[in-house]
């Protein structure tokens, strides 16, 4: 026999937790396996999770059931400003690429990223992304 509190905790089991959303149309996952920030330590999820959401609504890759992987490196300044976009590991399919950088250019041009936080206490924050469609669906 189960006591009511014990139904309660096999039915919250049985409930699937949440997918995460890329915006309004949603289905972009935001894995922050694909955000690292090497050398630094950086105790702000919530702000890593953006940097995925932001890059994930942007990244179009026109076959995206191809299994391509690229990883880039760039910088993310104080004011939310990026520089210096250069390619870890490219894909070895040129519009692949292409999307990629242009979905990170994309989110740094609308500042989407947004201001640093405030318990950060450097200017830059190094940044390497992984674009993996498996992770960016």
């Amino acid at each position: 026999m189960t006591t009511p509190s014990e139904s309660k905790v096999q039915q919250a089991a049985k409930t699937e937790a949440p997918k995460a959303g890329g915006g309004p149309t949603g289905g972009k996952g935001t894995d922050v396996a694909n955000v690292r920030t090497e050398g630094i330590e950086f105790p702000f999820p919530g702000y890593l999770n953006n940097i995925v959401r932001q890059i994930a609504i942007k990244f179009k890759p026109r076959n995206p059931a191809a299994r391509l992987k690229a990883e880039v490196r760039f910088l993310i300044h104080r004011d939310g400003s990026v520089s210096d976009l250069t390619f870890i590991r490219r894909s070895g399919n040129f519009s692949f690429d292409l999307e990629a950088q242009g979905a990170v250019e994309a989110a740094a041009s609308a500042m989407a990223f947004g201001p640093l936080p405030d318990g950060f206490p450097d200017d830059v924050l190094p940044v390497v992304f992984s674009f993996d469609p498996e992770f960016l669906k």
